[in-house]
């Protein structure tokens, strides 16, 4: 039966490494305790007296150390789901704290005519779930789309629209979002292709693999047949009564020199001016024996 041919290149779904998927949460974690930390002193300057924010930003980079400390407990042991599960976990809350602090702005705007940028943190968490998110864009689909929509409703609801001169919002901000749309799903496919890259050049060792051990027994076997043609030809002129035992013994011999034969079929998978290893049978067959003893143990972990 023939081998399944290649499947086509899908870039809206991709199964996440858990490795990949334990950096992904790590980073948006770790980015999480630094921003939210900075931005918690940077609100008590700007809104003194004013504590809800900075605690606001302290509770989370509470919950975002307490994540981390998960992700390290299984760091032996990785898991999607985790992986996942608290990347979305660190990142939901920026969309109440977002509220908070641009309904506060506005606040502080209508009564001291401070003058701020808006929505600079969506624009900014969007890029950020473009590059680190975990792949397969529905998860970071459903995220970058979030926060343009909350952008877009904090805009027009808080009537920013017509107390700021920026003709150009909200639209800005959702160019901001299809720019981040477009980062993760340049990471999707980019990881589709490493994949289908990993997996050809692992079946090519593979196979190089089985051609060096099919052509280790050809050789092997070549001076053992050639004893036993020898044995049957000196039997056929000694003992030319047992015709029928002669006969299912010639039989066998060639069926096994056929088999040694069509082992040569791997000659074109080794390239034998730049072969540098050994092609004892001992040495190879130790080396596939050692090879399959880690792998088991591996599988085991």
């Amino acid at each position: 039966m023939s081998p399944a041919g290649p499947r086509p290149l899908a870039f809206w779904a991709t199964r996440e490494h858990p490795v990949r998927a334990w950096w992904s949460a790590v980073w948006a974690s770790g980015l999480t305790v630094l921003a939210e930390t900075a931005y918690a002193f940077i609100d008590a300057r700007t809104f003194p007296g004013a504590w809800l924010l900075p605690e606001l930003r302290g509770l989370h980079v509470l919950v975002a150390l307490g994540l981390l400390g998960l992700l390290f407990a299984h760091r032996r042991h990785p898991q999607r789901g985790l992986g996942v599960g608290v990347f979305v976990a660190v990142v939901l809350p920026y969309l109440g704290l977002f509220a908070v602090a641009e309904v506060a702005m506005a606040a502080a705007m209508a009564a001291s005519g401070q003058v701020w940028l808006p929505l600079t943190g969506h624009r900014l968490l969007m890029v950020g779930i473009g590059l680190v998110a975990p792949t397969g864009l529905a998860l970071g689909s459903v995220l970058i789309g979030l926060f343009a929509l909350e952008s877009v409703l904090l805009w027009y609801g808080l009537g920013l629209h017509t107390r700021l001169g920026m003709p150009w919002e909200p639209w800005i901000t959702l160019v901001w979002g299809a720019v981040a749309f477009g980062l993760l799903a340049f990471r999707v496919r980019t990881q589709r292709v490493e994949e289908r890259l990993n997996q050809a050049r692992t079946e090519a060792e593979s196979l190089q693999q089985l051609a060096r051990l099919l052509l280790v027994l050809r050789d092997a076997a070549n001076t053992p047949l050639q004893s036993l043609e020898l044995g049957l030809s000196l039997l056929q002129q000694r003992v030319p009564q047992e015709a029928a035992l002669l006969g299912t013994l010639e039989r066998a011999l060639v069926k096994l020199r056929t088999l040694t034969q069509r082992m040569g079929v791997a000659d074109p998978l080794l390239d034998w001016e730049t072969q540098g290893e050994s092609f004892d049978v001992d040495t190879v067959l130790r080396g596939l024996e050692e090879s399959l003893a880690r792998e088991l143990e591996r599988r085991r972990q």
